[in-house]
């Protein structure tokens, strides 16, 4: 938990996949004109200067946010998402990348609500540096996998959970599953997403197991897959569990994975999974 430091990942093709869906997530509750509130339980530090030593390593940015970054042909699902890339860069050069933090903030409305959590204290300091001048916004410093039991019900009575942790530790999906049950219990009518490397079906399905014996709500299981040979030694697939979907929401997320596999990878050799959970 201390030791992850996301800089070394910024920008790769999980977390375009994932911001992409979270854009969509935000502005489908936004559809009614009552407020809402996003929580953000894992938020790093909002903004990830592509030019750091951390970042240029193993630059996983050039195989996802600088596959996409500048494109002029896109369809509507994925432009609130590229328009925030685009307009967070200057000119034609892909220099920092907008975390989930920053990318609430683009599109949440004057009688919205941010609650933006980090338990590192290094990244929760940039974090309040990042975010010190925006309105209706709290930021926190405690264990993520905590909040959804100090921080629900919210007042607004809708809202968007999402769950962004490192799992650098085993037990780490063990208590994504409590902290999703934790919620439930408290505001059964959240939106809950919950993203994930995909390491083996067992643990994936293990997950979606206990998060439905929690209750009787939908959860739509979305991942992307990319040929391991562009990502030696890396994660090459990773989902979003989404408790709550809006409605038709698994269509949207259909638009934005082809379009982005497209770009991903031209060869073909990679793959979208995309079902509702019964």
């Amino acid at each position: 938990m201390f030791a992850y430091r996301h800089h070394f990942h910024a920008g790769n093709f999980a977390d375009v996949f994932k911001h992409a869906l979270l854009s969509q997530l935000i502005l489908s509750l936004q559809r009614k004109d009552r407020p809402i509130v996003y929580v953000d339980t894992h938020a790093g530090i909002g903004h990830y200067d592509l030019t750091h030593p951390w970042a240029i390593k193993n630059k996983e940015f050039a195989q996802g946010a600088g596959r996409i970054f500048g494109s002029t042909e896109y369809p509507p699902e994925i432009s609130p998402y590229l328009e925030i890339l685009n307009s967070d860069n200057v000119g034609s050069y892909l220099l920092r990348y907008p975390g989930s933090p920053v990318i609430a903030r683009h599109l949440l409305r004057q009688q919205d609500r941010l609650v933006l959590n980090e338990f590192n204290a290094s990244d929760v300091r940039q974090l309040k540096l990042v975010s010190q001048d925006w309105p209706r916004t709290e930021v926190r410093s405690e264990d993520g996998f905590r909040l959804t039991k100090s921080v629900l019900p919210p007042k607004e009575r809708r809202g968007l959970i999402f769950m962004d942790p490192s799992y650098d530790r085993p037990a780490e999906f063990e208590r994504v599953a409590s902290a999703i049950e934790m919620g439930l219990k408290k505001f059964a009518t959240g939106v809950y997403a919950i993203w994930y490397p995909v390491m083996n079906e067992s643990v994936t399905w293990e997950l979606i197991q206990r998060v439905k014996r929690f209750g009787s709500k939908p959860v739509l299981r979305s991942e992307i897959y990319l040929p391991k040979v562009l990502f030696p030694g890396l994660m090459n697939a990773c989902g979003l569990l989404i408790v709550n979907p809006p409605y038709q929401f698994e269509s949207v997320v259909d638009v934005i994975g082809r379009w982005l596999l497209g770009r991903f990878d031209s060869s073909g050799d990679c793959r979208l999974l995309n079902q509702m959970i019964d």
